[in-house]
C-alpha cells in the first residue's frame, strides 16, 4: 500500500473561504456590471467606445495575469516534484489526503505540472495578442 500525504485541514479551510470570497466578488460584479452597462448605453458613442475599451482592457489585464501566475505556479511546483522526485514534494501542504508517487512515477508528474505551466504561460500570451488585435479591428487602438 502506498504511502499517504495527509490533508492540512486549515489550507483546505481557507481554500473554501477563498473560493467562497471569490465566488461571492463574482456575484458583486454581476450586479455592478448590469448597473455600468445601463450607464453605458446612455453615453454618446464615442465616450462608450472609451469606457469599454477601459473595462475591456482591465479585465484582459487581470485575466492574463492570472493565467500566468497560475503557469509560473505550475512550472514551479513540477520542478520542485522533479528535483525532490516525491509527488507531493516534502513540506507541501495539500487540501486532500494524497497517495506519495516517488522515483520516476514522480518525475513523470513533475513533467506534466511544467508541461501544464508552460501551456498556460503560452495561453496567456495568446491571450494578450488576441485581445490586441481585438482592440486594433476595432479601431480603439493606434499604431
Amino acid at each position: 500500500m502506498a504511502d499517504i500525504h495527509r490533508a492540512d485541514s486549515r489550507s483546505r479551510k481557507f481554500a473554501i473561504l477563498a473560493l467562497a470570497g471569490i465566488l461571492f466578488g463574482g456575484v458583486v460584479l454581476s450586479v455592478q456590471f448590469e448597473s455600468w452597462m445601463e450607464d453605458v448605453r446612455s453615453m454618446p458613442v464615442e465616450a462608450a467606445r472609451e469606457s469599454l475599451t477601459t473595462v475591456f482592457s482591465w479585465s484582459v489585464g487581470i485575466g492574463t495575469v492570472a493565467i500566468a501566475l497560475a503557469g509560473c505556479h505550475f512550472w514551479w511546483w513540477g520542478r520542485r516534484v522533479r528535483r525532490a522526485l516525491r509527488f507531493p514534494p516534502p513540506g507541501a501542504t495539500v487540501l486532500r489526503d494524497t497517495a506519495i508517487l516517488e522515483g520516476e512515477a514522480a518525475a513523470s508528474r513533475g513533467r506534466v505540472l511544467q508541461f501544464l505551466g508552460v501551456t498556460l504561460i503560452f495561453c496567456s500570451v495568446a491571450v494578450v495578442m488576441g485581445s490586441w488585435w481585438i482592440l486594433r479591428m476595432l479601431g480603439t487602438l493606434h499604431g
